[in-house]
């Protein structure tokens, strides 16, 4: 890396998956409350940051924005546990609907 004319290091190029990362996981998090499709993306944000943050530790001094890894990964597990969460309780619905409507004659003698 070269210097400016004053001596200050360049500045070390930002990682581009970490940014992505975050953006991902943001968006992923705070759209499953407010459309639930958003959340599809919190997987994708949760790999993201991990290939990002291991990355910057390997090669410290060529990368930088951990923290938006960091933020990205964080994000990304928060959103993909919601998925989660969102599918079980909808597998839940349909298997109680399906079991409500298969006993719907009730009782016959």
């Amino acid at each position: 890396m070269t210097a400016d004319p004053w001596g200050h290091p360049a500045p070390i190029p930002q990682h581009p998956l970490a940014n992505r990362s975050m953006i991902l996981g943001l968006i992923g998090l705070c759209g499953f409350f407010v459309l639930l499709v958003p959340v599809l993306l919190s997987p994708f944000a949760w790999y993201y940051g991990t290939v990002a943050r291991r990355e910057i530790d390997r090669a410290p001094a060529q990368w930088s924005n951990r923290s938006e890894a960091t933020t990205g990964l964080v994000c990304g597990i928060i959103g993909t546990a919601l998925l989660a969460l969102a599918v079980i309780v909808g597998a839940l619905i349909v298997g109680s609907l399906a079991l409500l409507l298969t006993f719907e004659g009730g009782y016959s003698s």
